[in-house]
């Protein structure tokens, strides 16, 4: 009798504790779809900004991830989503960004306030690439300072406007090339042409170098930008 009452004893704390663990299992459920599917999408909320539609887990980046949308698709979509406000918010995932739609604030952020907002997020990493690295879309903190007081004056709108003379020579050459075949049907690859195209620009306006890669295609110019477009491959 002893051995029975022991043995359904032992049944009914095995019961208890299966209905404990699966209770401790439904609340850490519970709280996981909380903490990741529900509580990183109130940030704007909270914060009263307005927001276009998302999906838990993907933000708007649930086309891109789906493979329903292009890249370009997604980007058009979320700013053409929200109308008549200066910015709203969406989710890349989990991460909270804002979209800016006023080109004067726009204006104000990278001109008048741009000192407050000196770090980019970094597709690459760091150390990816030593010439990528050293763009101002990579630098952060005072390297960022640094480098975009060097740029600035290569900037100024006299020096833009000698820029357009020579990226309007280089289409004339481009659009003269092709006239030149006089054929019913030119094929193109567009790659390759623009690839070419600006590098003849980049060239001319950074380097005042004066190259035409359509028609002398391998020009040392040319070649090494290729090289440090592939980021150091072959």
């Amino acid at each position: 009798m002893a051995s029975y009452k022991f043995l359904l004893l032992g049944d009914k704390v095995h019961r208890i504790l299966r209905k404990m663990i699966a209770f401790v299992l439904l609340i850490f459920t519970v709280a996981l779809i909380y903490f990741v599917a529900v509580k990183p999408y109130k940030y704007w909320s909270n914060r009263r900004v307005k927001t276009g539609k998302f999906v838990p887990i993907f933000g708007n980046n649930a086309g891109v991830v789906l493979g329903t949308e292009s890249f370009a698709d997604t980007t058009r979509r979320i700013y053409n989503e929200v109308q008549d406000v200066r910015y709203y918010g969406v989710y890349q995932f989990q991460l909270p960004s804002l979209v800016l739609k006023s080109p004067e604030l726009i204006k104000q952020i990278c001109v008048k306030d741009f000192d407050h907002f000196l770090n980019h997020k970094n597709a690459l990493g760091g150390d990816v690439d030593e010439l990528w690295s050293k763009n101002l879309f990579t630098l952060k903190g005072q390297s960022w300072k640094d480098m975009r007081s060097i740029l600035s004056p290569s900037f100024t709108s006299s020096k833009m406007k000698a820029m357009f003379t020579y990226i309007c020579q280089k289409a004339d050459l481009f659009a003269k090339h092709f006239i030149k075949m006089k054929g019913d049907v030119i094929e193109v690859e567009f790659k390759d042409a623009f690839t070419r195209y600006t590098n003849d620009v980049i060239a001319s306006t950074a380097f005042g170098i004066h190259v035409d890669s359509l028609k002398d295609r391998e020009n040392e110019f040319y070649l090494m930008g290729r090289v440090a477009g592939n980021f150091g491959t072959p």
